[in-house]
């Protein structure tokens, strides 16, 4: 027993030990992008993706999900227990930061470092800069092309688009034509989260879970809140852990798939996004450009936001507020207000595409 005792306690200090080890390491990561890009995310996390995906993927159900919701119950039993057997606190602190150090050991090895990789925009040279008359400018060209999408579907301007596909079928059409992981060369792995009515409360329409690999799916939602869902949680897949590129990868994987829906749902993704921008900066002229959208479109914006509004309550801000700071941790500085910064993204791809509207079979 003694002898056990010795070996966990080995453990457990060498943990914490390597507590600095790692801070210092991710610093260093920080500081080199391209070693990141071209040795982690361009050659060790593909190979790691691939042993997640032959595990977790022949299951229906995200094992992710399970070992959340395990964590849950039986930490606090844990706690309590070491509680009732009147540990010392210097034990309690000792457990608690050699799990700490393990998750992060675990965390930044299997997902986490993707964070510190080279800016999408450098690799795809994307000038991501833009002055408000270029914002204008992609607001009134997705304003447009949307309202042609839209009559496309619907044949009136005042109809609603209604999503009649099945979530199983519209996964199915975003894998199948993503263009991005065919250069991945491996298929996507989406789940429907377990957890889908506590996401409706907390805010989240999905999530990657970083020890699985799993990309998982609130159900709940609208499905063209769906579909986008979808494409941006195959982009953290992917290992693009940035919330701006993976919402930007969102945008194009619709943009670029051959059913309308998808791409509709695309459109209206980054037109909502180019509007937000554009309000803050200029409030009357915003207003005045979404003026031009068909009546439809406005609808299911409204249909949207009116299934969040349901789940409003006290605790999503404190919720939101955790995840901000998990954001800044992890090296994206406005932490969850880095959403937004797909625009300049947007706006630097069709600039350097040149492209005057899109173009609908």
């Amino acid at each position: 027993m003694g002898f056990k005792n010795l070996k966990l306690k080995k453990i457990h200090l060498t943990l914490i030990c390597l507590i600095p080890i790692q801070l210092v390491l991710l610093i260093f990561f920080k500081n080199n992008p391209l070693w990141v890009e071209k040795y982690y995310s361009s050659y060790l996390y593909p190979l790691i993706y691939k042993t997640h995906y032959f595990f977790f993927d022949r299951f229906s159900y995200p094992i992710g999900d399970l070992l959340y919701g395990i964590g849950l119950i039986f930490i606090p039993i844990l706690i309590f227990k070491s509680l009732r057997k009147k540990f010392s606190i210097g034990l309690i602190f000792i457990n608690i930061t050699s799990i700490f150090s393990l998750v992060l050991l675990i965390f930044n090895l299997n997902w986490g470092l993707n964070y510190y990789r080279l800016p999408l925009s450098k690799k795809m040279n994307l000038d991501t800069g833009y002055e408000k008359t270029e914002l204008i400018e992609t607001l009134h060209y997705l304003i447009q092309s949307t309202n042609l999408l839209h009559l496309k579907l619907t044949k009136d301007r005042n109809k609603i688009v209604k999503v009649s596909k099945k979530s199983d079928q519209i996964i199915e059409m975003i894998c199948k034509e993503s263009h991005l992981f065919r250069k991945f060369k491996q298929k996507p792995f989406l789940k429907k989260s377990l957890w889908s009515n506590l996401l409706n409360y907390m805010g989240f329409a999905g999530y990657l879970n970083p020890f699985t690999l799993e990309s998982n799916i609130n159900i709940n939602i609208p499905k063209l809140n769906f579909i986008v869902t979808a494409a941006h949680e195959m982009a953290h897949q992917l290992g693009f852990a940035s919330e701006s590129e993976a919402n930007f990868i969102a945008f194009i994987t619709c943009f670029k798939n051959s059913d309308h829906l998808i791409q509709y749902a695309g459109l209206i993704f980054a037109l909502n996004y180019c509007y937000s921008n554009l309000l803050k900066l200029d409030p009357i002229n915003a207003k005045k450009y979404m003026k031009l959208l068909n009546p439809g479109i406005l609808e299911n914006y409204k249909e949207i936001l009116r299934f969040w509004n349901k789940y409003q309550n006290p605790f999503e801000p404190i919720i939101k507020k955790s995840y901000d700071s998990y954001l800044k941790a992890n090296g994206q500085s406005m932490g969850i207000e880095s959403y937004d910064g797909m625009v300049g993204l947007v706006i630097g791809y069709l600039k350097n595409n040149n492209l005057i509207e899109y173009k609908f079979d």
